[in-house]
């Protein structure tokens, strides 16, 4: 089905078959969630946000997909229906492998759950994209949280195109938390970002560029966040 409404508790409740326009026009999106909203514009082009959606970005399990990234750092949960009834899967429990998720064959991806973002919370989507295409040949999706003195008291950062699956960069969000996101942390927790990756080598980009992408693109999506934190 097709909705966002309010989620019982706070936060948002998105049915999978919502398409990327809807996601982009949302004000709910656009107040709870910006940087799903932002990143959904930058699917594709317009024939495709308004035809493809957020369940099928997540369930399809694309390499190069945006929305992958987007919510592993809004630390979704994906709710499943089969004739055996319904369960929750934790996003990072979600993306296995290449187009391969923990799906059962039986199942099919029923709801996006986008928890309530934290007080003094800032969130960004950056990515370096295939020019004709527009996938992601590496995408970061950041949420940082402050304390309202600058010091971050939360990171999630989740990063598409650079391997076989979208994948939370868990050494940079660990660099970040407990700093106070001056330059020093902002440039380890980018040159983290790449870490246990095995970078995805192809006619785009080579394993070794993807992986200084990784880093550049870590490092913008985390001051974007930063920013918009205020």
């Amino acid at each position: 089905m097709s909705y966002i409404r309010e989620a019982d508790g706070g936060g948002l409740a998105i049915g999978a078959m919502t398409t990327y326009a809807a996601l982009q026009g949302s004000e709910l999106v656009q107040s709870n969630a910006p940087v799903l909203a932002d990143a959904a514009g930058q699917v594709a082009d317009a024939q495709v946000r308004n035809m493809g959606t957020i369940g099928g970005s997540l369930a399809h399990a694309d390499p190069a997909g945006d929305l992958p990234a987007v919510a592993i750092a809004l630390n979704a949960e994906l709710v499943t229906s089969s004739t055996g009834g319904h369960r929750t899967i934790g996003i990072d429990d979600f993306f296995v492998d290449l187009l391969t998720t923990s799906l059962e064959s039986n199942e099919i991806l029923n709801e996006i759950r986008i928890p309530a973002l934290a007080a003094n919370s800032g969130s960004a989507y950056a990515k370096f994209g295939n020019k004709a295409s527009h996938y992601a040949i590496v995408g970061v999706a950041a949420v940082i949280t402050t304390d309202g003195n600058g010091n971050c008291t939360g990171a999630s950062i989740g990063v598409t195109g650079a391997g076989p699956a979208a994948v939370r960069a868990g050494d940079a969000e660990a660099a970040l938390v407990g700093s106070s996101l001056d330059d020093d942390a902002i440039n380890a927790a980018a040159s983290a970002a790449g870490n246990g990756i095995e970078f995805n080598e192809d006619v785009h980009a080579s394993a070794e560029y993807r992986a200084h992408l990784t880093s550049v693109y870590a490092g913008r999506a985390i001051r974007a966040a930063i920013a918009n934190a205020g």
